[in-house]
This record gives C-alpha cells, sequence and structure tokens, in this order.
C-alpha cells in the first residue's frame, strides 16, 4: 500500500524543483548583458515509479509516480560555432592590428597633403633649379641651404618616428605575450576546476562559460587549436607544440635577438624552440616590426643615401663663388672607422670586411655606342639560403646602356647608371635579409674588360682581379680614385642628414658651377665664373629626372612613388581583410547568440510558467494537509 504522506513528498519535489528553474531563470535574466554567457536550461525528469518490476511487490496498481527530479542544468552551447569563431578570431586581429598600424605609418608619411618627403624634394629640387638661373647670388644659396635643412630634418623625423613604432609594436609584443601566458594559467585553473566539478557529476556550466571567453581571448593573440577528443583533458595546441593540456602549462618565454637590435623572440621555455604562428595579433605585431616597418626604414636609407650620395658626387666635381672644389654638400659617415672601408663584423676586434657602397670607374664612355668586347659578370646576391651566383652576360654587339639595363634588371644586389661625367657608377642596394648588410657591394668580377678597361673599376679580369666585401685590402681592387669611391654609411643614413660644415657655414663653398675644361681632358678642372651655374642644373636634373638608380627605381620620383604606392596598397588590404573578418564575426556572433543568448521574452515566460507551477505545487501540499487534518483531527469526532 502507498504511503499516506506520499502526496506531499510529490508536493515538495515540485516546489523544490520550480524553485530550481526559476533560480535558473533568474540567472540567466541577471547574464543577460554577458555575452560569452550561454544560457542554461533545467532539465526535468520524472522519478523512478514505483515499483519496479517483480514478483515480491506490492499488490497495487503499478508503476506509481512519484514526482518531478531534475536531471541535469544543460548549458545550451553550439560547439562548433565556438570552433569557428575562435579561428575568425585569430584572422580579425591579425589584419586589425596590421590596420591599426599601416594606418599609423600612412601618417607617419603624411601623403599627399602636409609637409611630406615628396613636398621637400620638391623645393630642394626647386632651389637648385633657381640657383643655376642665379648662381652668383647668395640669396639663392640660402634658399638652398634652407631646403637642404629643411628636407635633412623631414627625413630624420620619418626614421625616428617609424622607429618608435618598431619600438611600441615590440612593447606590445612583450605585453600581448605576457598576457597570453597569464590567460594559459588560468584556463589551467579553469581546467582543474572544471574537472573536480564534472568527477562529482555536476555540470560547472558558468566555469565552462569563463573557459570559453578565455580561448576566445586566446585565440585573438595568436592561432590556437583546441583538442577536444579526451573528456577528462583539454589541451590547446599553437602550431604543433600544446600551450595547455589540462591541468599543466607551457610557458612561453621572451628572449632578446641580438642579431635583430635586440628585439624580443618568442621561445618555448621547456625546449627553447621559436614559437611558430601563422596568425593572430601576435603575429601581425612580429610581421609589423620586422617587415613592413623594417621595410619602410630601409626605403627611406635608400632615399636618404642615394640623395646625399649623388649630390655629394657632382658637388665635388664643382666649383664655389670663392674657387673651392672637392668639397661635399652633406655629411658623409661612413660604416668604416678608415679609408679602406673595412670593418668588424664579428667582434672579434680584427677588420674581416671591406665596406663600399658606390664606385665610379676612370673612363668617361659613350653609352649609346657598341662596347665591342664579350664577356660575363659576375655577382653575389644575398638569399635565404646564404648566396645566389647571378651572371651578367654582355657582347660585343651590347652597348654600354644595353649592359646597364641587363645588370638593373636581374636584380644583383647592384645597380649600375652613368655618371654626370658619362663614367660608369655601381652601387649596392639595400639587403631584404640582413639591414645591417645594407649599401654594400657584395661581389664585382668580369671575365672580360668591361669592368677593367673599357670603364675602369676593376684592375684586373678574372677572379684574382674580383672585388669581394668578405675580405679586406678589397679596395685596392678597383681603379677609381678615393673621391669617386663612397664607403658604405653608417647604419640607418637617415636618421643623420645634414649638411657638410664647409657648405652650412659658407654658402659660397656650394658648387654651382660645373668648371671649364682647359687643356680638352674632358676633366672640367678650372672655375669658369660667377655666373656658371651647370653644376646646380646638373644636381637638379639628379634629384628628378636622371637615371641614377635609387635601389632598383630609375630615379628619385620612381623610387619614392613606388613605396608610397606599396605602402597605400599595404593599408588598403589591411583595411578590406579586417572589414570582412568584421564582418564575418558579426555574422557568428549573431548565430551563436540566436543558440546561447538570454531573450529577455522567453525569460519570463518561464519564469511566469514556473511560478504557477510552484504555486500549484503548493496548493497541493495544502490540500493534502487538510485531507491529513480530517483524517488525524476529526475522523474520531
Amino acid at each position: 500500500m502507498g504511503s499516506t504522506f506520499q502526496g506531499i513528498e510529490i508536493g515538495k519535489r515540485g516546489l523544490s524543483v520550480h524553485q530550481q528553474a526559476i533560480q535558473t531563470t533568474g540567472h540567466n535574466i541577471s547574464n543577460a548583458d554577458n555575452k560569452h554567457y550561454a544560457r542554461q536550461r533545467v532539465v526535468m525528469n520524472s522519478m523512478d515509479p514505483l515499483y519496479e518490476p517483480a514478483f515480491n511487490r506490492a499488490e497495487v496498481p503499478g508503476q506509481i509516480g512519484q514526482g518531478v527530479k531534475i536531471s541535469e542544468i544543460e548549458r545550451v552551447r553550439d560547439n562548433f560555432i565556438d570552433d569557428r569563431i575562435i579561428d575568425s578570431s585569430s584572422l580579425k586581429e591579425y589584419w586589425g592590428k596590421k590596420n591599426d598600424y599601416l594606418y599609423q605609418v600612412e601618417t607617419v608619411f603624411n601623403e599627399p597633403t602636409g609637409t611630406t618627403l615628396r613636398s621637400m624634394m620638391d623645393q630642394f629640387w626647386s632651389s637648385w633649379e633657381d640657383l643655376s638661373n642665379y648662381p652668383e647670388e647668395t640669396a639663392h644659396r640660402a634658399v638652398v641651404q634652407e631646403k637642404a635643412e629643411a628636407l635633412g630634418s623631414r627625413m630624420e623625423d620619418v626614421y625616428r618616428k617609424l622607429s618608435l613604432l618598431r619600438d611600441q609594436s615590440n612593447r606590445e609584443i612583450e605585453s600581448k605575450v605576457n598576457h597570453l601566458n597569464t590567460v594559459a594559467e588560468n584556463i589551467k585553473s579553469l581546467n582543474e576546476k572544471i574537472t573536480k566539478s564534472q568527477a562529482l557529476g555536476d555540470n560547472p556550466n558558468d566555469l565552462l562559460d569563463r573557459r570559453d571567453e578565455l580561448l576566445q581571448e586566446l585565440a585573438g593573440m595568436a592561432d590556437i587549436t583546441i583538442g577536444r577528443s579526451d573528456e577528462d583533458e583539454l589541451m590547446v595546441f599553437i602550431g604543433q607544440q600544446i600551450l595547455v593540456q589540462g591541468q599543466k602549462v607551457h610557458k612561453i618565454d621572451l628572449v632578446g635577438n641580438p642579431n635583430n637590435d635586440g628585439l624580443l623572440d618568442l621561445k618555448w621555455s621547456q625546449t627553447g624552440d621559436t614559437v611558430l604562428l601563422r596568425k593572430g595579433s601576435i603575429q601581425a605585431l612580429y610581421e609589423i616590426r620586422d617587415k613592413i616597418l623594417v621595410e619602410k626604414i630601409n626605403a627611406v636609407d635608400a632615399l636618404a643615401i642615394n640623395a646625399m650620395d649623388v649630390i655629394n658626387e657632382i658637388h665635388k666635381d664643382g666649383f664655389g663663388l670663392n674657387g673651392k672644389t672637392n668639397l661635399n654638400f652633406f655629411e658623409s659617415r661612413a660604416l668604416a672607422t678608415n679609408t679602406f672601408g673595412e670593418i668588424d663584423t664579428d667582434g672579434d676586434g680584427l677588420n674581416d670586411k671591406t665596406a663600399v657602397f658606390r664606385v665610379t670607374g676612370r673612363t668617361s664612355i659613350d653609352a649609346d655606342r657598341p662596347i665591342g668586347i664579350s664577356g660575363t659578370m659576375r655577382f653575389l646576391k644575398a638569399s635565404p639560403g646564404g648566396e645566389t651566383e647571378i651572371l651578367v652576360p654582355y657582347s660585343k654587339d651590347d652597348t654600354l646602356n644595353a649592359v646597364i639595363k641587363r645588370i638593373n634588371r636581374s636584380e644583383t644586389g647592384v645597380v649600375a647608371y652613368m655618371s654626370h661625367d658619362n663614367q660608369l657608377a655601381l652601387k649596392a642596394t639595400t639587403n631584404p635579409l640582413d639591414k645591417k648588410e645594407n649599401f654594400m657591394i657584395r661581389h664585382l668580377e668580369d671575365s672580360g674588360e668591361l669592368l677593367v678597361g673599357l670603364t675602369g673599376i676593376l684592375t684586373a679580369t678574372g677572379v684574382a682581379g674580383s672585388f669581394d666585401y668578405r675580405k679586406i685590402g678589397e679596395i685596392n681592387k678597383f681603379q677609381a680614385n678615393a673621391q669617386d669611391i663612397t664607403l658604405t654609411p653608417m647604419y640607418h643614413p637617415s636618421s643623420f642628414f645634414k649638411m657638410s660644415e664647409d657648405v652650412r657655414n659658407n654658402p659660397a663653398n656650394i658648387a654651382a658651377a660645373r668648371g671649364k675644361d682647359v687643356n680638352g681632358s674632358g676633366d672640367y678642372n678650372s672655375p669658369n665664373g660667377q655666373k656658371d651655374g651647370s653644376n646646380a642644373l646638373l644636381i637638379a636634373a639628379a634629384l628628378r629626372e636622371k637615371p641614377v638608380m635609387f635601389d632598383y627605381s630609375k630615379t628619385t620620383d620612381d623610387f619614392y612613388n613606388s613605396l608610397i604606392s606599396r605602402l597605400g596598397t599595404e593599408a588598403r588590404e589591411a583595411k578590406q581583410e579586417y572589414t570582412t573578418q568584421n564582418e564575418l564575426m558579426v555574422e557568428l556572433e549573431n548565430m551563436r547568440q540566436s543558440v546561447m543568448g538570454v531573450n529577455l521574452d522567453e525569460e519570463m515566460a518561464n519564469m511566469v510558467q514556473f511560478q504557477q507551477s510552484y504555486n500549484a505545487s503548493a496548493r497541493m501540499i495544502s490540500t493534502l494537509n487538510e485531507m491529513l487534518d480530517t483524517i488525524i483531527n476529526r475522523l474520531g469526532a
């Protein structure tokens, strides 16, 4: 026979279950504005009935129900959408960080309006053009000084701001990695709590929500993969390495790289291996710091050293108002401390390389006439595997201009052009793989006579007469006079773009005059009066339209336009990709919220329903109480 109090027990269970349901509804409502919260749902099941089928059970109708129970409080969430959001978070933060920094780089160059390098270069060029028309006037010389100083200040300002951005990105990498380690530790702690809770048969829904929030935050910093195959142990991978394995964390260390200005690299603490990233904000910061900003700084350095060198080259051959010659217009600061260009690159106190930026041949030649000789020039270009040999052949029917084009198109790390004296000049470009070897001619070798007898650059043919920067004393391999050789500048020549003291202190020393060739030797070795402004015109032409090769671009304008165009393309790509990824994230978030988000209307309806059920359970208990009161207190009356 059933218990007299069985109905009260059923009512009590109804009260308890619907009270818990109302509390869960309240929990949902209070977290309605928490986008990382997954709404919770009380799953109700009926209690096991009386009786279990057996021969010794009571002779009563079966099975008798015992009311309701809560089987679990489940978290409404879709892991497939979560995984897509984690993957998209890495891409969104990657392009977002690139977009932020490229916008700042664009602000540094400030094109096309404002006080830009282009406008300063144009004003400097115009001042030389004006001086060529009025070479005897001190006022026009003062304008040249003023515009040179303004250009130098702007050049140094651009370099300084780009360098500050690079330092800023390095500090942000440090901050992000420290935060990544902290997030990984927090995930580990949550894993421990979740495991213990699940071992007791509970659903730690709020802990799981917090862990999913941390996983998404982690994905924004690095491209992570989540391993869910083991129910007892969640694993987080970066590349093929484990960052978090259950209750264990593999920490990432920050290590200064002496070959990269002491900037920080990411290493696995346990193995010392480099952390390999593909996406996320940290990878974007790496690319900004070590690629994009290095490219832009290299470009500004190339603009600076080439502009200074081509002006100095022409200026030294001219004459000032006072008849002085062989003076640099811009101050020259060589990497080497000696006149042989020898430097110590391994820090052992002994010079081991010869650093030369430009060498100009001794012989004036008509570049449009056939050279009449055959041979092959050999260059060595820096490559990821070390060095790549590049051969540039020439034949007797080629003109020197054709050979120059062939050298420049081969991108050997050395470019060629004809100087203002119709002499062949060779100079180095930037080294995209190692900025410490920027503006160094690596190797010059000729099997024939083009670089030797024809143009007067090398002293001898073949391997024996070749110039190789990995040796010392190599400057003796050149026929050129000392004034026709420019040594490799100090690192970052754009950080020091200043007029020489001779020119800064005395405008009369500005060599606007070309001079005259007295004995017909082709050497303009004598002043030609104060009205001579032909040298200023040569400088103006070199700054604007003469193909004097700024890296692999023919002219200053070509080089600068290419720099700004590339920057604009990179910035536009980053903005477009960020916009695309952001829109995708919005869609995915909307999909996720449609599954796990709290709907206040729905929760209010549930609350009313649970309240009515609670009231009904309470009313049932009250009714049973009255029935029992009748049986106990009134039957004997």
